[in-house]
């Protein structure tokens, strides 16, 4: 099934696999209020008009539409929390809480599904675009919607792949994800330096300005250094001298 297909109908395939418990949609009055002034994602609406909620094989919960707003008010007054208030708590999986960044404003790269450690409600990792395409999959589902970027580069990286590992990097990662964009960048760099391309650069560049940006205040010049001296020793490993020297020279110039 593409994962561009209609919404209703991918719904429709998650609520027939084996092992989903789905509770049965409510209609007219008695249906869950979605948090006011927050416009309902497609999916989200297209979920909800099928299944009040439900309960995947591994653990996975979708809150019911009507206790979104509830358990997401519950949770920043029980831990005080300091979220945006369009980050919404949808469900839970074991020591995870799931949440749906609807990035109103753009300013947290689109937003998507995030899942959040219950004892670090601070520590966002983004794994999907959409709320369907997240519970494709955890459900193993057959041309599943492409999973967030952070992911997909941390995978490809573990391959090896060199024109995912691209695709996923040339998209905007989500904020908080600064080391695993310095990591899969670096290790862009070094596969790109073990073919010659001098594209590598650009990648170790990239790589270099993601640490950075992670890096406590007034650490930037030494990580800068640091940085660039771990390009350096990538390109020397990948036998690409000239591009080592390339990352010796940035580093020595602060560039």
């Amino acid at each position: 099934m593409s994962a561009g297909g209609d919404l209703a109908s991918r719904v429709a395939a998650l609520l027939a696999r084996a092992g989903v418990e789905a509770r049965p949609a409510s209609t007219g009055g008695d249906a869950g209020a979605w948090p006011a002034g927050l416009a309902e994602p497609p999916d989200v609406a297209a979920l909800y008009a099928a299944a009040d909620g439900l309960a995947l094989p591994d653990g996975t919960l979708l809150l019911p539409r009507g206790d979104v707003a509830r358990a997401t008010a519950w949770l920043a007054e029980e831990r005080s929390l300091d979220w945006a208030p369009d980050l919404l708590i949808i469900g839970e999986r074991e020591d995870l809480v799931i949440v749906l960044d609807l990035d109103v404003e753009g300013a947290r790269a689109g937003g998507g599904v995030l899942e959040v450690p219950t004892d670090g409600l601070a520590s966002f990792q983004r794994v999907a675009r959409s709320v369907v395409g997240y519970l494709e999959r955890r459900l193993g589902v057959a041309g599943a919607e492409a999973a967030s970027p952070e992911v997909r580069a941390r995978e490809a990286a573990a391959r090896r792949d060199v024109p995912a590992l691209a695709d996923a990097l040339a998209e905007a990662m989500y904020p908080g994800a600064e080391r695993q964009t310095a990591h899969a960048a670096l290790t862009l760099g070094a596969l790109l330096s073990a073919r010659g391309d001098e594209a590598a650069m650009d990648a170790f560049a990239r790589s270099v300005e993601a640490r950075v940006a992670a890096a406590p205040r007034g650490a930037a010049g030494p990580e800068r250094l640091a940085a660039w001296r771990a390009c350096e020793i990538a390109a020397r490993e990948a036998g690409a001298e000239a591009i080592a020297a390339a990352c010796a020279a940035r580093g020595r110039g602060g560039g």
